[in-house]
């Protein structure tokens, strides 16, 4: 990906990750039965492992474009954005957690993290940092496009139903319009990324090791 080798754990983990939504996509799509030979059936010209080896690719490639934005703005290094690298500060951080808990010191939020749950805190994090350093590209926003933003769907609705007023949720909104900024770079990202693959081996490689 633009370059970036991907190694086998690498892959087959983003593999594990969009592997249950591969399964609902067929389910409700085609009324699949994931059992049996699934995998290699064909749905409306679609087979699954084929689609599941793409899938696995796609997140592959945003997960790249969020720590590509995060090294460039200075929130990583470059060689702490690597798979090894973000695999050793989860166990690190597994470990930490599990020797607060043992000496009775409290733990906030999880006890022990997958690394699904880990790359999402971090990405998470990366995110938080760009969208509230208001010099970022497009982090800037005019009363003008909030009011816009607000008359055009993006109202908070409250518990009673109504819209709840502007002045009331101001930051809310300023919040939300930022985050969509930045997702919308992210994925700008992700369409221009370039990847290199003999897809036929990628394929065969994937259906042996689901």
């Amino acid at each position: 990906i633009n370059g970036t080798g991907i190694g086998r754990e690498e892959y087959l983990q983003a593999v594990k990750s969009v592997q249950f939504d591969v399964k609902a996509y067929f389910r409700s799509t085609y009324g699949a039965e994931t059992g049996g030979d699934f995998w290699t059936g064909e749905y409306g010209g679609e087979i699954p492992y084929q689609k599941l080896a793409d899938e696995a690719i796609d997140l592959l490639k945003y997960r790249h474009a969020v720590y590509d934005t995060a090294e460039e703005k200075g929130y990583i290094q470059k060689e702490d954005a690597s798979y090894t690298s973000i695999v050793n500060r989860m166990e690190e951080e597994n470990l930490a957690r599990k020797e607060k808990k043992e000496n009775g010191e409290a733990v906030y939020g999880l006890t022990e993290y997958s690394l699904d749950q880990y790359l999402d805190y971090e990405m998470s994090s990366f995110r938080e940092s760009y969208i509230n350093d208001p010099e970022n590209k497009d982090m800037e926003v005019s009363e003008e496009e909030l009011l816009s933003y607000y008359e055009n769907g993006g109202a908070i609705v409250g518990e009673d139903g109504e819209t709840l007023p502007l002045d009331e949720t101001k930051a809310a909104l300023i919040n939300q319009i930022r985050q969509n900024r930045y997702e919308e770079m992210i994925q700008d990202r992700v369409e221009d990324s370039g990847v290199t693959a003999d897809m036929d081996k990628l394929y065969a490689f994937t259906l042996n090791h689901i």
